[in-house]
């Protein structure tokens, strides 16, 4: 039994998961690139403040007269800034010269280096500041350090608002999707679990019964739905025609057996003749006979589903195979004064096939053409070519049949005239192995007939390369 619980809640549980981490790590990696993103550009306008203070001072030639004017205008240089910034001289010592803003802190030794280095610190629990160390230097000498500071509590405030908003619209849709996860997931399972209790109670003798679903349920399960109507759908012919095939093998047994033994007990009663012995003998040899064919074409057939029957693949001259074929058949339909025509091109066709099983085929259709056509008619051979098969078609002016006959006129023991005489040496088996003869090298027949006008068979194979 389908334990669906189990499964039911198993798959949510890691689609959800899967999901939530995808969202989480969505929402880490925005925050983490855009609050670079806003950093680099800080970074770019307080180094664009150090170099316009820098180029300010290099190029004064008195430079304790440059100091001065920095001090006293480095209110001027954070204005032409974006934002408000905090600016601090220190002299190549880390001693602080003098400061705009709030930052009133010496300069520690370790900051006294040769290139800017940008170091972030949080002076209190209020906030966090950006800060450039920047040496203004002189042959390679710092004469002075700036220190140009900005506020980053804002930016950290605003880009973990923004994650947060995304953070809380993921949740959102996570929430949205697992409602309508487990909803779809409820009519999947259900539908499921109704298939596995249906599938559970079939039995050989139960009618194939059409399982629905619901438009609204998953694909995968409206395939599978359809998968298994259509097997169901094939069981039931397939046990149809099994149970036919039993009941006719049952019955074409039995009539032979009928007559061995009807004509056998008549044999054993006293007072026979030798001659009349004799007749029996070779009635009941004829009935042992039609038998042995019967089992012989039966024992084919189910060779030949089973894939027991290797092909003798050749190339095959079909003109010179079909052109033999019609003198036999000429001489088959003499006794009848009927006329068998042909129509052959004059290339030479080739295919690869099994000769003995192609001639089976041919002789077989030919043979039923002249026996199915009265006297002074006539059976047309013809082929035809194009560039990838080769048709071959056997027309007789004969009986013909209804086209209620034709989609099964393939099935085994079928008989067109289910009443006629049974002596006619026919076992209904012969046109179910040209079937099987031409599926097996990738063939195709099919059939066409009027009442009264006669029947076409054409047989459709693919040319060799």
């Amino acid at each position: 039994m389908f334990h669906s619980p189990q499964l039911k809640n198993r798959l949510p549980s890691w689609s959800l998961l899967f999901l939530a981490l995808v969202l989480s790590g969505g929402v880490f990696f925005w925050h983490t690139t855009r609050q670079q993103q806003l950093i680099d550009q800080l970074d770019q306008q307080l180094l664009s403040t150090a170099l316009n203070i820098a180029f300010f001072y290099n190029n004064s030639p008195d430079k304790t007269s440059a100091q001065k004017s920095l001090c006293e205008n480095l209110s001027g240089f954070s204005a032409l800034s974006t934002s408000i910034l905090d600016i601090t001289i220190y002299s190549s010592q880390g001693k602080m010269l003098c400061f705009s803003g709030n930052n009133q802190e010496p300069l520690q030794k370790k900051m006294l280096l040769r290139q800017a280095t940008y170091v972030e610190t949080s002076p209190d629990s209020q906030g966090y500041l950006r800060t450039l160390i920047y040496p203004i230097k002189q042959n390679e000498t710092p004469l002075l350090y700036l220190s140009i500071s900005n506020d980053l509590t804002a930016l950290k405030k605003d880009a973990s608002s923004f994650s947060l908003i995304l953070l809380l619209l993921g949740i959102i849709t996570l929430t949205v999707f697992a409602t309508l996860q487990r909803k779809l997931g409820s009519q999947n399972f259900v539908a499921i679990r109704q298939l596995t209790l249906l599938m559970d109670k079939t039995n050989t003798e139960m009618r194939p019964s059409t399982f629905q679903v619901s438009e609204t349920v998953g694909p995968e399960v409206r395939k599978l739905a359809s998968s298994y109507n259509e097997m169901m759908t094939r069981r039931a012919n397939n046990l149809r025609r099994a149970r036919q095939f039993t009941a006719d093998v049952t019955h074409e047994l039995r009539t032979p057996l009928t007559i061995l033994r009807g004509e056998t007990e008549l044999a054993l009663r006293n007072g026979r003749e030798q001659d009349q012995l004799r007749q029996v003998l070779v009635s009941n040899l004829e009935e042992i006979s039609r038998m042995s064919y019967l089992i012989e074409d039966l024992l084919l057939l189910s060779k030949g589903d089973l894939g027991e029957i290797p092909l003798k693949m050749e190339t095959q001259h079909l003109n010179e195979l079909i052109g033999e074929l019609h003198h036999q058949a000429q001489l088959l339909a003499t006794a009848k004064n009927i006329k068998v025509e042909l129509h052959c091109p004059q290339e030479q066709i080739l295919l690869q096939a099994d000769s003995l099983r192609l001639r089976q085929v041919f002789l077989n259709l030919l043979t039923n053409a002249i026996k199915y056509t009265p006297e002074n008619g006539t059976v047309t051979i013809a082929l035809s070519v194009d560039e990838k098969n080769v048709a071959t078609t056997i027309t007789d002016t004969g009986i013909g049949m209804d086209s209620d006959h034709l989609e099964s006129i393939f099935d085994r023991f079928y008989r067109v005239n289910k009443t006629g005489n049974r002596n006619d040496g026919g076992s209904g088996l012969g046109l179910a192995i040209v079937k099987w003869i031409v599926d097996a090298h990738h063939g195709s027949i099919k059939v066409s007939s009027t009442p009264r006008e006669g029947s076409k068979f054409t047989v459709l194979f693919p040319l060799s390369q």
